[in-house]
């Protein structure tokens, strides 16, 4: 998958910013294709590539944040939304925050992990609005949702019209810190979202609880069932299982697992168990034993619980879109 970035200038100083997510930018059913003509940055953001499409206005408003102290708010949208009349919004020299809006042909490829890092790294709010049509609304606001529990909690609104947007551009902000981009910007998207997650989070969080269905967890070991058959570490396409060299023991890598659920549907003995979370201590990246015991299952469920287990387990609502 690629983006398009293209800019242009504006008489207000803020070049408008357009994202494509097309192969051909010019394709009659893209949003995006009246961008004026500038400079294409090609973005792949599939591989393990550490760039991310928001990556040149993450830099930017890092910079300018850097340089005026001013909050940074972030617009992404697919229709441009109409603001009423009647709402009164400060002109662009006497705001107190730069907004920034941005159009982007399909709102359904920004996950939780281009939110994440666009927040620690520059912009202090950001304003999505609504998917058309249910799917790509439900699966945009579980990557909203997402992107609450690692850090994100009441600074990405969703919005389906104008006036709800204008509204909330009224209300005053502070800015948080932010963290270069190009620091957190490691790796794959997955190491981006964990790092973005790290910087967001107080320094004290260690297993963070998450949803059902959620990319990120551990997995756990019944050691009494396992026969060492290994099909589970045939099956995991992350490699995230593994086997030891030394006596065939089960090696687990909880920063690789993406809660497939192959390994745990392939157990002819039913002895693994999933457990979606994600464990921001360094011991995530690396391998342990799957020993059937505490120590020994990560964040699974039976893991002594951390600092962090207080936070909700279950996703907070997303704002409505208005």
């Amino acid at each position: 998958m690629c983006a398009d970035i293209l800019e242009g200038q504006t008489a207000d100083g803020h070049p408008p910013h357009y994202i494509c997510f097309c192969r051909r930018p010019e394709t009659p059913s893209c949003n995006a294709r009246h961008a004026p003509r500038g400079r294409p940055a090609l973005l792949d953001v599939a591989s393990r590539s550490c760039e991310l499409p928001l990556m040149a206005l993450c830099r930017a408003a890092h910079q300018r944040k850097h340089e005026t102290g001013r909050a940074q708010v972030l617009i992404l949208y697919e229709v441009e939304p109409v603001v009423p009349e009647a709402v009164d919004l400060p002109p662009p020299a006497e705001a107190a925050a730069d907004v920034i809006p941005v159009l982007v042909c399909c709102l359904q490829k920004i996950g939780h992990a281009d939110l994440l890092h666009a927040l620690a790294c520059g912009f202090d709010v950001i304003h999505l609005q609504s998917c058309a049509g249910a799917a790509g609304l439900a699966q945009q606001e579980r990557q909203v949702e997402l992107a609450h529990v690692l850090g994100g909690l009441g600074r990405i609104l969703l919005f389906g019209d104008g006036g709800t947007l204008a509204r909330r551009l009224e209300a005053g902000i502070f800015p948080f810190a932010s963290v270069s981009p190009d620091v957190l910007a490691v790796g794959s998207r997955r190491d981006t979202a964990r790092a973005s997650a790290a910087a967001l989070l107080p320094a004290k969080a260690g297993n963070i609880a998450l949803p059902e269905q959620a990319p990120y967890g551990a997995v756990s070991l019944d050691a009494d069932r396992c026969t060492h058959c290994s099909s589970c570490v045939w099956v995991c396409p992350s490699d995230a299982l593994s086997l030891t060299e030394a006596g065939g023991a089960l090696s687990f890598v909880e920063s690789l697992c993406f809660q497939c659920g192959l390994c745990v549907s392939i157990c002819p003995q039913r002895a693994l168990r999933m457990a979606p979370g994600m464990d921001l201590s360094a011991a995530a990246v690396l391998p342990h034993l799957l020993d059937g015991t505490a120590e020994g299952c990560g964040n699974a469920a039976g893991a002594e619980a951390g600092p962090a287990e207080a936070l909700p387990a279950s996703l907070p609502p997303v704002l409505p879109a208005g």
